[in-house]
């Protein structure tokens, strides 16, 4: 993986041969706006037919894994969010893991874009410079003309071109576009098909109830029948912490202090208020 990020290379495009226009982004973000660490991940922006996915490459990973070899172990992946944009339409679908539900939301974002004169080089790419109040943040965005996808990361669509860097004004969330694949079939992702038909839908009203319930418990889903806490049978959560009957209060009091902590939504303006 490191040896295809140090070097940003972009394909020739045979676009009408390409079932899967892959676009693989370095995205750089804040978990805690209060603090200046950023954590580093690598996003696909999947470009098919049908539709348009941005997830956490560990996804792929993990699915090419099980693909090549169903019997053995395999990572799992990194539990965040997934991003499905259905094309010829306005609609986004959004799936969230929350303990051991998948939720999923639907929107319809609009950027407003405001396009600048202003052009640089980015690798053999000639980009040009957008900006927007969206979500309750200022975006800079640089888009490809060259590249002709009205699509980039997370929600953000719209722009005469495939969006190539996007950054907020204070510096929370950046996203770079470092290498691109192409497929002459839809390369898709077995693990999304299965948990896709599977997940809940809420409006925001109850998602948010949702978040709001799963912040005030957020042990609730190992006690209420799903698994029994013992002291043979303890829980072990994805931050390490192991759950036992004598902690459960305390792992809870500090479950809560990490839901707050780093909660840093590239949408403020509809973020959660946790108490």
């Amino acid at each position: 993986m490191n040896k295809i990020m140090t070097l940003l290379t972009f394909f020739i495009f045979i676009f009408g041969f390409s079932q899967t226009h892959r676009f693989i982004y370095e995205v750089n973000y804040k978990k805690d706006s209060t603090e200046n660490n950023l954590t580093k991940e690598y996003y696909h922006l999947d470009i098919n037919p049908k539709e348009t996915l941005f997830y956490d490459r560990t996804f792929f990973e993990s699915d090419s894994i099980i693909k090549s070899n169903p019997n053995g172990g395999f990572p799992a992946p990194n539990m965040n969010n997934i991003v499905l944009h259905k094309k010829g339409t306005k609609l986004f679908e959004d799936y969230e893991f929350i303990g051991w539900d998948v939720i999923k939301r639907a929107s319809e974002p609009e950027q407003s874009w405001t396009l600048t004169d202003e052009k640089k080089k980015l690798g053999n790419l000639e980009i040009q410079k957008a900006v927007s109040n969206w979500g309750g943040r200022k975006w800079t965005a640089w888009f490809a003309k060259e590249i002709p996808f009205s699509e980039g990361p997370q929600k953000f669509h719209g722009l005469p071109g495939l969006i190539v860097i996007l950054e907020d004004e204070r510096h929370n969330y950046s996203f770079k576009l470092v290498n691109s694949r192409n497929y002459s079939k839809t390369n898709s992702i077995d693990f999304f098909q299965n948990i896709f038909p599977r997940s809940l839908f809420l409006d925001e009203a109850k998602y948010k109830k949702f978040k709001l319930n799963f912040y005030e418990d957020p042990l609730a889903y190992a006690k209420n029948g799903r698994i029994e806490i013992t002291s043979e049978n303890k829980l072990a959560l994805d931050d390490g912490t192991i759950v036992t009957p004598d902690n459960i209060r305390e792992v809870t009091l500090i479950q809560q202090k990490r839901i707050k902590k780093y909660y840093n939504p590239i949408e403020l303006d509809n973020a959660i208020h946790y108490p």
